[in-house]
């Protein structure tokens, strides 16, 4: 199963890269619902495992909403970080040196932003436990 959800982040992927040369128009409403469907795959991979770790008897039910709860939270806070960061950076450099340049910084900036946020959440996470 995560093997196929992975192939679908990918396609979207793909699809959306895709969209910026051959449909601009299409592609504001291909990026939300690549946003969309990578928020539900995060959401309910976690949950699943989460879920699994209840029923194995690992945790009582309120800790496995706790941490639930902080998954999610850490990957929004992740993704509204790299969304922010990657724009900020694909977009001052798309401008002044190029499309490529942009689009390699954007993702740059992205995954470097996404990479702090989650490490420190992840700290902030194990040092309230």
């Amino acid at each position: 199963m995560p093997l196929l959800l992975t192939l679908i982040s990918l396609l979207l992927l793909l699809t959306l890269l895709a969209s910026m040369f051959f449909w601009p128009n299409n592609t504001g409403w291909i990026s939300i619902a690549m946003l969309t469907v990578s928020i539900g795959i995060a959401i309910f991979l976690s949950a699943r495992k989460h879920w699994k770790a209840h029923q194995q008897a690992e945790c009582t039910r309120e800790k496995m909403v706790r941490n639930l709860t902080l998954d999610i939270l850490g990957f929004l806070l992740t993704m509204g970080a790299a969304m922010y960061a990657g724009g900020m950076a694909g977009g001052y450099l798309g401008l002044r040196a190029g499309l490529w340049i942009g689009l390699l910084a954007g993702f740059a900036g992205g995954f470097l932003a996404a990479w702090g946020v989650r490490s420190a959440w992840g700290k902030l996470v194990l040092a309230r436990i």
